[in-house]
């Protein structure tokens, strides 16, 4: 374990949570609501989202290994598909603001939508999970969690910053860092594809 593998580890799950691409849906999702209130919710996204990536984390190899009994090749081609698929998903298809409404929503059902689809589908989704099991056998699994605490301190303090983020660089340039990173999530899983056939055979 070395902080270069650490910080490589953080780099490539920053980019399939896709900060720059959420951000905005978040903001956008939330604009009824006040400052502290959506600061809250975002706090518990991020931390519903580390707890499900790190439980993830510990109990996935073992389902990998002994229950479905696949490999990490059939792992890295299935997760570089998924990468491909969900970032396809977001560039043809980006979620409207007017799919959620949540300024009628009492603390507690925001608290739960903060869970689901906000945490998990929207921003740890099956192309995460499967990143983080590939981290975990390349890198071992020490360096995999030092990895994801990076990756969510990072979040965390992007979150906070929302709003003033969005102000001072603006929607279209946030709207354009998306387009952008989803591009490299596409080569990042094109590449998984590779070397899992190269190594298969």
């Amino acid at each position: 374990m070395d902080i270069y593998s650490i910080l490589l580890g953080a780099v490539a799950i920053i980019a399939v949570l896709n900060p720059f691409g959420n951000l905005p849906q978040f903001i956008s999702m939330t604009d009824e609501l006040d400052k502290q209130m959506r600061q809250g919710l975002f706090r518990n996204i991020l931390y519903t989202s580390f707890i499900i990536v790190i439980v993830f984390l510990l109990v996935g190899p073992f389902f990998m290994r002994y229950l479905f009994r696949v490999d990490l090749n059939d792992l890295k081609i299935a997760g570089g598909l998924l990468l491909i698929l969900v970032s396809l998903k977001s560039l043809l298809f980006p979620p409207s603001k007017n799919d959620h409404h949540y300024e009628n929503l009492n603390k507690q059902e925001l608290l739960s939508h903060s869970v689901v689809p906000m945490a998990f589908p929207m921003l740890v989704g099956p192309g995460t999970l499967s990143t983080v099991i590939v981290l975990s056998e390349e890198k071992g699994m020490l360096s995999t969690i030092f990895s994801v605490f990076v990756a969510f301190i990072f979040m965390l303090v992007l979150f906070h910053f929302a709003a003033t983020i969005e102000r001072v660089v603006g929607k279209l340039v946030l709207h354009v860092l998306s387009r952008i990173v989803l591009v490299f999530i596409m080569a990042m899983g094109s590449q998984m594809i590779l070397v899992g056939i190269k190594s298969s055979f």
